[in-house]
């Protein structure tokens, strides 16, 4: 694991209405083994370990923490060993 991979103690930060509205990074948290490689390339330091969620493999997923940051560069989707991770463009004109 990275050594400076942050733990996520707060979940998703969310809009006035209660749920993002666009998610640009999906993770596939079973298949994530909490390297923490795709934190390390992330510039906008969008992505975190999920301190709150261990999955079946006994790891702390990678979870999105900040959906507005993400530039849906793909740099942590490609980083991944796993592919534990999607991305998925902005709408035009979100």
């Amino acid at each position: 694991m990275a050594m400076h991979a942050p733990l996520a103690d707060t979940p998703l930060r969310r809009p006035a209405s209660g749920h993002p509205s666009f998610r640009p990074v999906l993770v596939a948290s079973e298949r994530c083994k909490g390297c923490g490689l795709c934190i390390d390339v992330c510039v906008p330091r969008a992505l975190a370990l999920d301190a709150l969620h261990v999955n079946a493999m006994g790891h702390h997923p990678v979870v999105l923490t900040d959906a507005d940051a993400c530039t849906s560069c793909a740099k942590c989707a490609r980083m991944c060993p796993d592919a534990a991770l999607s991305i998925f463009a902005r709408p035009r004109g979100a």
